[in-house]
């Protein structure tokens, strides 16, 4: 088993993946391999950027994991994929700073 870096309700990052606890709605776990994302970026949410988004996708190239307080949230962080679909995968992670910095490192 690999070392937790950071955990919280919706997700946990290892040494070798990002477990995702509510991928969509409040069951579905996903991992996604850490070898497979390519860049990781801070973005702003707004009206038209995701921040009401609760989970999901309107296109096939963003997702966004189940969050029902990401409307209180104005930062995510975007993980830059090699997937054919959904190549975009937007983050809210409960202590925002704390798992930014141990994705930087590990990306």
């Amino acid at each position: 088993m690999t070392k937790t870096l950071y955990t919280d309700k919706h997700l946990s990052i290892f040494e070798d993946k990002i477990r995702f606890k509510s991928w969509v709605l409040p069951w579905g776990k996903k991992d996604v391999m850490i070898s497979h994302i390519r860049k990781v970026s801070e973005k702003k949410m707004g009206l038209f950027s995701g921040r009401f988004r609760i989970s999901g996708s309107n296109n096939f190239r963003d997702w966004f994991h189940f969050d029902a307080s990401r409307p209180t949230k104005n930062k995510a962080i975007v993980l830059e994929t090699d997937y054919k679909i959904y190549k975009r995968l937007w983050i809210t992670p409960e202590r925002h700073v704390a798992a930014f910095n141990i994705l930087k490192k590990l990306v």
